[in-house]
């Protein structure tokens, strides 16, 4: 089991999983996209970890889901299992769907134990939304590390939630260059994450008027990006 968003080693307790659908969809004629979602209680009975699976639904297309996750970006796990793609025969198809719900199946156990050994056994904490400069800075860092550490449609969801972001942050506070920073975001390997990280250092030399600082880190930022 992959996650695209979140992490094996901490849980949120729920997660959405979800496949492509390569030709004829079973829930829904047309249907681009099947998902399920799963919702772990971490107010055990004993040993047991309650445990809500939501019948599977269809979205229509890959869009719908980023959207979604992107309207509640900090509430989701996020796993991509492989594409559903129904055989041409009757019997084969009956066979194909077991199989596929057995995965699933499969899946939704692997994740419960998970929560169960989730380490230091604490509650995920709801971000809230950034007011001033700091908070700004702070959820600008803790997003930039959930883009790099996602992938899929989750990263997709990540950026655009981070141009959300970028977009209210520049509206009040015009003197960062945020549109920049949001580009930096895109560039691959070590040198992104170098790249983000002077961004980063620099924003937050600006936020306490270390000026020189400030002038010093976007030397090193225009260096890289000239190359």
């Amino acid at each position: 089991m992959k996650f695209e968003k979140g992490t094996e080693k901490n849980p949120s307790g729920n997660l959405i999983v979800y496949c492509n659908v390569v030709g004829e969809n079973p829930l829904f004629p047309g249907g681009k996209i099947i998902a399920s979602n799963v919702v772990v209680s971490f107010l055990r009975i004993g040993e047991n970890f309650p445990v809500v699976t939501f019948p599977p639904v269809s979205l229509d297309s890959y869009e719908d889901l980023k959207r979604i996750i992107t309207d509640h970006y900090d509430k989701y796990d996020v796993v991509k299992i492989k594409d559903f793609e129904m055989p041409a025969g009757q019997e084969d198809s009956n066979s194909y769907i077991k199989e596929r719900m057995d995965h699933f199946e499969n899946v939704v156990i692997r994740y419960v134990e998970l929560c169960k050994n989730r380490e230091g056994g604490s509650f995920p904490v709801q971000e809230k939304e950034p007011e001033g400069v700091r908070d700004y800075l702070d959820a600008l860092a803790n997003l930039s590390l959930k883009v790099r550490r996602s992938s899929g449609i989750a990263r997709e969801a990540s950026l655009l939630h981070m141009e959300r972001l970028v977009e209210t942050f520049s509206g009040k506070h015009p003197e960062f260059d945020l549109h920049n920073f949001r580009k930096a975001l895109e560039v691959p390997g070590q040198t992104g994450e170098e790249l983000v990280g002077l961004y980063l250092q620099k924003f937050n030399a600006i936020s306490y008027e270390r000026y020189e600082d400030a002038s010093d880190l976007n030397k090193k930022i225009q260096a890289i990006e000239a190359v």
